[in-house]
């Protein structure tokens, strides 16, 4: 970190809206968070070299449009907090009125080229909810009702997880003709505007439970459908799965906050891989690409050490799915001919959880431990030489929050 950002905060940005630079992906937020972690004011300078290029010379120099993929709010916000400097105002003001898509009055889905609720556009959406986020905060949002770009984006996500859930070859929302598939770093940004929503003080409850339980579901099929286990990252795109470590810290911060806001382990086993992939294989060489690295990594590095804190409707968001997945347990075969060279399965489940088998009395036979697994199989012995024996017996699954599925199995 230190090494490249004394190299990047050092090159001059001439001028050019050159996104190979360091001012894009945010880099006036990225050095005053590197400031503030070193407690170093020395890297203030890579701050005011962004942001005398970012907001004086691009923003200020086009201000009846700002292209929808380079509105970067969050520094702004940082540095009106250590400068009071209006002009950052003045800027976030013209990103929220004249950005692109910026006008929600329209109905880009009718009215447009563009149709905003295409998952193609899902980072213009995402960058739109960051910039009023961050324009409420400072007082200059031009609208103060619940911003309808959230619906939007929770319909991206949802665009995103049934597709997982079909396991369909191909991706279907793109008008390149499916050239390019579905894409996780993508995911990662719209989380993370829809967390900056949820986390500001004027988020609407009901939204907040329905973006905990889609960034919930969003989290858990993106690493069945998408991770590369044995590279620890996401690929960068579904079509051709190449693996792409230098995006994963545009992702994994997500598991960290789903962790901070659930309690769930699982989350912050999955951000660690995460984050060990991403530094392992990091490509830092250019302005951009260190950026992309910390533009909110600081924030998975907080929630992973904070308390965790639970609100009523992220405890009952995750509760909520965790029952509706309980129900699509599947205990196959049943019957179940022990000797058959079959094992008995149980899929579909989550990690931790434990079944049991009780004969007719209620009495426990065996007691099986999914541990990490996500399915489990066992071949019928209770011990060497010692199958079980014919009959019907039931049996219960019971997850690490207290849930239980319970059913009879046939045994021959």
């Amino acid at each position: 970190m230190k090494s490249c950002g004394k190299k990047f905060m050092s090159t001059p940005i001439n001028g050019k809206a050159n996104e190979t630079l360091v001012w894009y992906y945010d880099g006036i937020k990225v050095y005053y968070q590197i400031a503030e972690y070193t407690k170093d004011k020395s890297w203030l300078a890579g701050a005011m070299t962004c942001r005398n290029w970012y907001r004086d010379k691009f923003i200020f120099g086009r201000p009846s449009h700002v292209d929808g993929w380079r509105m970067f709010p969050h520094g702004l916000m940082l540095d009106y907090m250590k400068t009071a400097d209006e002009n950052d105002k003045k800027a976030v003001g013209i990103m929220e009125k004249n950005g692109a898509f910026s006008d929600r009055s329209i109905d880009y889905a009718k009215n447009s080229t563009y149709n905003l609720k295409s998952a193609e556009l899902s980072r213009e959406v995402a960058y739109n909810i960051n910039v009023h986020v961050v324009a409420s905060a400072l007082g200059v949002a031009s609208f103060s009702k619940p911003d309808p770009y959230i619906d939007i984006a929770l319909g991206h996500i949802k665009c995103w997880n049934d597709w997982m859930k079909s396991r369909a070859a191909s991706f279907p929302t793109m008008s390149d003709g499916g050239k390019t598939g579905f894409q996780p770093f993508m995911a990662g940004l719209t989380s993370e505007a829809l967390i900056r929503y949820y986390e500001s003080k004027d988020a609407d409850a009901g939204k907040k439970k329905e973006i905990i339980a889609a960034i919930t579901e969003l989290a858990n099929l993106m690493w069945d459908a998408a991770f590369l286990n044995g590279q620890n990252t996401f690929y960068y795109e579904s079509n051709k799965k190449v693996p792409a470590p230098d995006l994963n810290l545009l992702i994994c911060p997500l598991y960290g906050w789903l962790w901070h806001r659930t309690g769930d382990k699982s989350f912050i086993d999955k951000g660690d891989k995460l984050f060990v992939g991403g530094v392992a294989g990091a490509y830092l060489s250019g302005g951009k690409q260190f950026s992309q690295n910390y533009r909110w990594s600081f924030d998975y590095v907080k929630w992973r050490k904070d308390p965790v804190d639970l609100d009523a409707g992220a405890v009952a968001a995750e509760k909520g799915r965790r029952a509706a997945q309980l129900k699509r347990v599947s205990v196959f075969p049943n019957p179940y001919r022990v000797g058959s060279g079959m094992k008995l399965v149980i899929d579909y489940i989550f990690p931790g959880c434990i079944f049991t088998i009780n004969d007719a009395s209620g009495k426990k036979v065996i007691e099986l431990n999914f541990g990490k697994k996500a399915y489990l199989e066992w071949d019928g012995m209770l011990a060497k030489d010692s199958p079980l024996p014919a009959g019907t017996y039931s049996y219960a699954i019971k997850t690490p929050d207290g849930l239980e599925k319970t059913g009879k199995l046939e045994v021959k």
